[in-house]
């Protein structure tokens, strides 16, 4: 039950009077002079009302103001009459029934389920306003047959629809001359292209964190549009991606995370004359009223620091079964990024673009359910070939590219009787080699595969359980690389190589886990916290494992000169600064390792010094984005450093040099009065001289604060008022959030902008 309400007289004295009210940040000319009220109407609605839009449905040229009324099963529709007489009034029809409003003609449009969120457009492009509706787990469309009727033309159900008329925006996004239509889904926003009434396939945009509003706009100015996903209650609240060209396509690019407080409210404030939209922001602890602008800065490339970075949704965020590979696919000299889509049979490939990083994905079909993928130029064509195995389908398939399109794989030859469960590929002294690990029941085998389809067979005999992956590495130096085997939760083992005592040809002994000496020095390695590299820089790779608080770096003696005992050696260790570090994953950049800290979230990069001593040199802290395996390279397009790192729903690509995007807080307004909390922002020109403005409502003693923006886009507090009485008989610190929603236009015909409220269960409109 609505609270007893009392509008507050005093709102048209204070704006109508003209008196000397002194804006508060103290300019000696009254801003609040150039704004003034003429009257305030009252338009009975019904019980909890909303949400509201404003739109000229009936194609008149004047704007008319929709409401959503669900406790009767309908929208109202609040027409604006030509040139209305204030002496036509109709009487109510029952008692205590407030009349219609002289300036509107009130239609009803039936509603079949209760609408959450709605928006117009014209869906079937004949002149005529339409209207989508979201309800729960579905999207509405009414058509506008004839002027001013509606019929239900197409429902799409949409399963974990979360649409609020703050996340069921349209806007054009991607890449055609038609609006398309954004909202949320379990917590991802959701993009779909609009064809007529119908919905077409579907962006998926994921923050890793469930997003709750979704607002559009031009936020760096080069006339592309943005979408921002908010957060609220994160340390990184506000995730933009931003619209970019590529080979003359609009498309969105990744995801750039930006930190500040948790935030109430979030705003795109579109100024006239700025290219690029500032955002405005109420945060949750502090109370203030901020303002952001977009900003380049080079990176900071030393010490330690907060991360840099963007992240890219993957096709199928969540999926687990993912695996990805790093490969210039098509020759340009730039790596790419391919991965696997498992419930679409597909190989997602993101291209990297010269001066823009890695971009939107193209996908192609593949074999079903693939784990495993790889790609190398084998062949020396300037182009990479990917290699993939289908355990379920018992097919490992080598696929080409040719016209920018990966082909479908063409399937390579294993032993007999048996289905590949791992594979990578791997460098031998006789070239490269598809490791193909390959079981029938208990016992497994490795398929040694050459380009040609000829291959070589190495038995392991009965295990357990499958391993994960294989690599290749000369481990005792001795000029013949071996391999190793990496099982989860079970030893690492060694298929150490050496030459036939009578051919001479190659040949691998199998060595677990007690056949090796200090096998503890290695008993943590697999396969993303492991890798090859030459700490001492004498030309040999050795094995370097991240793990807890340090890198170590191993070899195998089986002789050492040095009377130690044979089996792994330490070559070298490193130690992070911190002791509580915890490296899950590793990769090598130059001379550079770079680990990742799942206890921090931090990426630690180790230098040697001038003396070959390893230290611990840089740490950046990677906030909003949770470190998985991580491959290191160039991703951003202009040949700078940086790192990729993998989560379930998307990439994180981190610069270590260039340019990053930040927000620069540009003003900020905070009231005196404890008792207030604003949770809303909307944005303006309310008195039409070509400036903005912007007004703030408080639920804690529900006044309005109104603001301007100078011809230097300052902001400027001008005034405030109480926008109604309330009566709350809760103890403590009464809140009530009303107005629940409001929008500044022109209500009026009169050219000029009004402010209209929905306020319980009326509409309230202050008429400029």
């Amino acid at each position: 039950m609505p609270h007893p309400v009392q509008l507050a007289p005093t709102v048209l004295v204070c704006l109508l009077a003209g008196g000397p009210v002194m804006a508060q940040d103290g300019m000696e000319t009254s801003l609040s002079d150039y704004f003034g009220f003429s009257s305030h109407d009252v338009i009975k609605i019904g019980d909890d009302p909303g949400p509201m839009l404003a739109a000229d449905l009936n194609g008149d040229g004047l704007e008319d103001l929709l409401i959503v009324n669900n406790k009767d099963s309908r929208i109202d529709v609040l027409y604006q009459k030509q040139d209305p007489d204030p002496e036509d009034i109709e009487p109510p029809s029952r008692v205590n029934e407030l009349p219609d409003h002289w300036r509107y003609r009130r239609e009803s449009i039936p509603l079949a389920d209760a609408a959450r969120a709605f928006r117009t457009i014209d869906l079937d492009r004949d002149g005529d306003l339409d209207i989508l509706y979201a309800a729960r787990n579905r999207i509405v469309a009414l058509e506008q047959d004839a002027p001013e009727e509606f019929t239900r033309s197409r429902i799409h159900t949409v399963q974990g629809l979360e649409a609020t008329q703050g996340a069921f925006v349209l806007s054009n996004v991607l890449g055609s001359s038609e609006p398309d239509l954004l909202s949320i889904v379990e917590g991802k926003i959701m993009a779909w292209p609009l064809e007529g009434d119908d919905l077409g396939t579907p962006l998926t945009l994921s923050a890793g964190q469930a997003i709750r509003g979704i607002v559009p706009a031009d936020y760096n100015g080069d006339g592309l549009v943005d979408i921002a996903g908010i957060v609220p209650d994160d340390s990184a609240p506000v995730r933009i991606w931003f619209g970019q060209e590529h080979d003359g396509q609009r498309e969105l690019g990744a995801q750039v995370i930006f930190e500040m407080p948790p935030i109430i409210v979030f705003e795109a404030v579109e100024l006239p004359g700025e290219p690029a939209a500032r955002i405005g922001v109420i945060e949750r602890a502090s109370k203030r009223i901020v303002l952001y602008s977009l900003s380049s800065n080079l990176v900071e490339n030393s010490g330690n620091r907060d991360a840099s970075f963007v992240v890219q949704s993957f096709d199928d965020p969540g999926n687990r079964d993912r695996t990805q590979v790093v490969a210039d696919i098509d020759g340009d000299g730039l790596e790419d990024l391919v991965a696997t889509d498992t419930r679409s049979s597909s190989l997602v490939v993101y291209r990297q673009a010269d001066g823009q990083g890695l971009q939107a994905s193209d996908s192609f079909p593949t074999l079903s359910k693939v784990g495993y993928v790889a790609a190398s130029d084998v062949d020396g064509d300037g182009t990479a070939e990917i290699f993939v195995l289908s355990e379920e389908e018992g097919v490992v398939g080598r696929s080409t590219i040719r016209n920018g399109a990966v082909e479908f794989p063409r399937p390579m030859a294993i032993s007999d009787g048996y289905t590949p469960v791992a594979m990578n590929l791997v460098e031998l002294e006789d070239g490269p080699k598809l490791a193909v690990i390959a079981n029938e029941k208990r016992e497994y085998l490795v398929d040694l595969i050459s380009m040609d389809g000829s291959k070589e067979t190495i038995e392991l005999g009965a295990m357990s359980r499958a391993p994960d992956t294989v690599m290749a590495v000369d481990a005792d130096q001795d000029s013949r690389t071996d391999l190793l085997l990496f099982t989860r939760e079970k030893p690492m083992i060694m298929l150490h190589a050496g030459a036939d005592e009578e051919t001479g040809a190659s040949s691998f002994t199998k060595m677990e886990k007690d056949d090796m000496g200090q096998f503890g020095l290695v008993a943590k390695a697999a396969s993303d916290n492991t890798t090859v590299f030459d700490i001492d820089g004498d030309g040999r790779n050795e094995l370097l494992i991240a793990d807890s608080n340090h890198v170590r770096a191993v070899r195998y003696e089986d002789e050492p000169t040095d009377g130690s005992s044979p089996g792994w050696q330490v070559v070298s260790q490193v130690n992070t600064k911190d002791p509580d570090s915890k490296l899950v994953s590793l990769a090598t950049l130059g001379r550079r390792i770079i680990a990742a800290d799942d206890e921090n979230n931090r990426l630690v990069v180790f230098d040697a010094d001038e003396n070959g001593t390893w230290n611990e040199t840089e740490s950046l802290t990677v906030r909003g984005f949770p470190l998985g395996p991580i491959k290191a390279g160039s991703f951003t397009g202009d040949r700078e450093e940086s790192i990729l790192s993998f989560g379930n729903d998307g990439f994180a690509v981190i610069r270590l040099g260039g340019l990053r995007q930040e927000l620069e807080e540009v003003d900020s307004w905070r009231t005196d009065e404890e008792r207030r909390l604003h949770y809303a922002l909307y944005v303006g020109d309310i008195n039409a001289d070509g400036y903005g403005d912007m007004i703030a409502i408080d639920s804690g003693e529900q006044m309005m604060e109104l603001f301007t923006f100078g011809h230097d886009a300052a902001m400027h507090h001008v005034t405030n008022f109480k926008i109604y009485e309330s009566r709350l008989f809760g103890r403590g610190d009464g809140r009530e959030y009303q107005p629940s929603q409001a929008i500044i236009t022109d209500l009026t015909g009169d050219g000029a902008h009004d402010i209209v409220m929905l306020i319980h269960d009326r509409v309230l409109l202050y008429e400029q």
